[in-house]
């Protein structure tokens, strides 16, 4: 009888893995953004990097995947006269703009966006 216990227990949980996978394939298995189609990307209006005047580098917590990188860049792409891109790997944002940087602007699309906005460790 205790064999037959512990034939049903094994095999529910192969099911159950079996179940995992299959909807893992089927809807993602991202962190954010899970059961969603992924964001647009955001692109800013100029492109050119040489437009530019000013450039930070800011770190953010938080991002764990792609769609926590387009999340990041849409937000900041989206303000006026700015260009984001963001290296996931280095869990940082540089940022350009046009005018002086305003940094509470950068961290509060940040925030909003659901990342932590860490200190920025180059300015230009």
């Amino acid at each position: 009888m205790a064999n037959v216990i512990i034939i049903l227990i094994l095999a529910a949980a192969v099911g159950y893995g079996i179940y995992s996978f299959v909807h893992h394939l089927r809807h993602g298995g991202g962190c954010c953004g899970e059961h969603d189609a992924p964001a647009k990307k955001v692109k800013a209006a100029d492109t050119n990097k040489n437009h530019y005047a000013h450039r930070l580098v800011m770190g953010v917590d938080g991002m764990t995947c792609q769609n926590c990188q387009r999340h990041v860049e849409n937000a900041l792409n989206a303000l006026p006269d700015t260009l984001a891109e963001v290296n996931l790997s280095a869990q940082n944002v540089t940022v350009w703009t046009k005018a002086d940087a305003d940094e509470d602007a950068l961290r509060k699309a940040i925030r909003n966006a659901g990342y932590l906005p860490l200190r920025t460790t180059e300015k230009e």
